[in-house]
C-alpha cells in the first residue's frame, strides 16, 4: 500500500471555469464582446474593421465555430496568419530570390497582421486585468477554497493554471504566501527600457526547473502564460512584472501604438498553433513542472476544465495511462454539458476498461463551495482512496 505522505501530495488543474465562478465578467464571451467594442470605438470604420477582422478569422475556424464566443479563436488567427506568412516570405526568398520588393511586401503584410494581433491581445488582457483586478477585494470564497487544497494536502501542491488573470495568484498569496514559487524569481531583476528611454526594473522567470526553490511546497505554473508576464520584441528576455503596472492605461496604449519592446507572453492561438506554441518557453518550462506533480501526486484535482485542448490532455493521458495504481481524480464542473465519457476519454479510459468510478469523482456543482461537499471529503480521505484502490487490486 502507498505511504501516506505520497498520497498527501496534490497536482490541480484550473481552466476558465475557475475564474468564472468566482467572476461571472470572466466569462469568456463576455469578454469577447468587450474587446470587439472596445476595437470598434478605438478604431476608423470601427464596426467594419471587426467584421473584417471576423471574416479573416472564420476562413481559419473548423465548420460551425464562431468567434463570439472566444477571443482566443478571433485574435489567434491573426498569429496564424503572420505564421504562414513568414513561411511564405521563406518560399520567396527561395523561388525569387532577386525580388527584394515582393519579400518587403510580404514582411509588411506580416507586421500588419501581428498589430491586428496585438491590438486584439492587448484589449483582452486589459479587459482581463480590469475585471480581475476589480474583484480581489471581495474573493473570499476562492480563498476559503485555496485554503482547503492546501491544508488537506501537507505534501506538495501542485497548481497548472490556464488561466491569464492573476486571482488565483491572488489567492495563493493570501493563504500560504511564505510557502508558495510561481515562475517569476523573487530576487533577480533586469532592466527593461521603453522606446521613449524610460527603465523600470522587472523580475526575470524562472529558465529551469532547478530554479524553483525546494523550500517552498506549493507550486503555480501559468500554463499558458499570464497577465504579468512578458518578452522583448526579440524574446530574448522573459519577465514577470508587477500587477500594478497593468492598471495603467498608457502601458496598454504603448503596446497597441507599437512603442513599447514588451510583448505579451501567452498562447492564444487554434488548436495546432498552440500544440506547437506550448513546446516553446516559458510555457514548455511550466508543462514540465505540472507534469511533474502529477507524476508525484496520487490525488489530480480538476477545476473549470472543459478537456477540449489537446496538448493538456496529452499531457493528462500519457502520465495516466502509464499509472498501475491510478490517481484518485476529481473533476468539478457546472451543470451536466461536461459528460463522463468524455472526461474518461480524455484520460485514455476506454468502454472495455473496468468501471471508473473507483478513480473518478465528478462534482457538478462549481467549484464555490465544493470543499464542503461530500465529494470533496471522498476526494482528500486516505482510508476511502486506498479502500478503492485495493477492490480494484491496485494495490497490496
Amino acid at each position: 500500500m502507498s505511504s501516506e505522505p505520497e498520497l498527501r501530495n496534490v497536482a490541480i488543474l484550473v481552466g476558465n471555469g475557475l475564474s468564472v465562478a468566482f467572476n461571472p465578467a470572466l466569462n469568456l464571451r463576455v469578454i469577447t464582446q468587450e474587446m470587439t467594442e472596445r476595437i470598434s470605438r478605438a478604431s476608423e470604420g470601427g464596426s467594419d474593421v471587426v467584421a473584417a477582422m471576423k471574416e479573416i478569422a472564420v476562413h481559419a475556424l473548423p465548420a460551425g465555430a464562431t468567434t463570439d464566443d472566444d477571443f482566443e479563436l478571433l485574435v489567434g488567427a491573426f498569429g496564424s496568419e503572420s505564421t504562414t506568412l513568414g513561411h511564405l516570405h521563406k518560399l520567396a526568398k527561395l523561388v525569387s530570390p532577386l525580388d527584394e520588393t515582393l519579400r518587403e511586401s510580404i514582411v509588411r503584410v506580416t507586421e500588419f497582421a501581428e498589430r491586428v494581433r496585438d491590438t486584439g491581445l492587448s484589449h483582452v488582457l486589459e479587459v482581463i486585468y480590469e475585471r480581475s483586478h476589480a474583484y480581489r477585494e471581495d474573493a473570499h470564497s476562492l480563498h476559503s477554497l485555496v485554503g482547503a487544497i492546501t491544508n488537506a494536502f501537507p505534501g506538495k501542491v501542485v497548481f497548472g493554471n490556464l488561466n491569464y488573470d492573476t486571482l488565483l495568484l491572488s489567492a495563493l498569496l493570501s493563504v500560504c504566501q511564505d510557502g508558495l514559487a510561481d515562475m517569476g524569481y523573487g530576487w533577480k531583476d533586469v532592466i527593461i527600457s521603453n522606446d521613449d528611454g524610460t527603465e523600470f526594473p522587472v523580475a526575470r522567470l524562472r529558465r529551469k526547473p532547478s530554479d524553483f526553490p525546494s523550500t517552498r511546497r506549493v507550486k503555480l505554473l501559468h500554463l499558458h502564460g499570464s497577465l504579468t508576464f512578458w518578452t522583448d520584441r526579440e524574446k530574448n528576455i522573459f519577465v514577470k512584472v508587477e500587477a500594478s503596472r497593468l492598471k495603467d492605461k498608457a502601458f496598454w496604449e504603448e503596446l497597441r501604438n507599437d512603442q513599447t519592446r514588451l510583448r505579451p507572453v501567452v498562447v492564444l492561438a487554434n488548436q495546432r498553433d498552440k500544440t506547437a506554441q506550448v513546446t516553446e518557453f516559458p510555457f514548455a518550462l511550466a508543462y514540465q513542472m505540472f507534469d511533474n506533480g502529477l507524476a508525484a501526486s496520487d490525488h489530480w484535482l480538476v477545476v473549470g476544465y472543459s478537456f477540449r485542448d489537446d496538448a493538456i490532455n496529452d499531457l493528462l493521458r500519457t502520465e495516466f495511462a502509464g499509472r498501475k495504481a491510478k490517481p484518485r481524480v476529481l473533476v468539478v464542473t457546472y451543470g451536466d454539458l461536461l459528460t463522463r465519457i468524455e472526461v474518461e476519454r480524455a484520460f485514455g479510459w476506454n468502454a472495455e476498461d473496468n468501471d471508473s468510478s473507483y478513480w473518478l469523482q465528478i462534482n457538478r456543482d462549481g467549484a464555490d463551495g465544493v470543499e464542503n461537499s461530500s465529494d470533496w471529503e471522498a476526494f482528500t480521505s486516505v482510508k476511502e482512496f486506498s479502500a478503492a484502490a485495493s477492490v480494484v487490486g491496485l494495490t497490496a
